[in-house]
């Protein structure tokens, strides 16, 4: 399933509370926009951005990156950006892109 940015926005765009990876505190998500996703943790605060949500998707629907959330955080890191891949597999998994 392609991602609708569209709905994704709507998705997020109020705020989401999502569980993280076992262990670990729940990610705020706190909005959403054309260009970006916003996220905060206990310590910090940061965005996705929508480009590489969008080429993980892309890479994801192809085959070419592991959907298991467990491993997906090094490709992404390696194959699409060093912007907190723990967080993008966090969004991806909330957005059913990951297992």
């Amino acid at each position: 399933m392609p991602l609708d940015w569209a709905e994704v926005v709507k998705r997020y765009e109020n705020g989401a509370e999502l569980p993280s990876m076992p262990g670990a505190r729940t990610l705020q998500v706190t909005g959403a926009d054309e260009e970006f996703i916003y996220v905060s943790h206990r310590l910090w605060t940061d965005k996705l951005t929508r480009a590489y949500i969008e080429k993980a998707v892309a890479l994801l629907e192809s085959g070419r990156m592991t959907r298991n959330y467990g491993d997906i955080i090094d490709y992404y890191r390696t194959y699409i950006a060093d912007e907190r891949p723990t967080t993008a597999a966090t969004v991806l998994k909330d957005l059913g892109y990951v297992e």
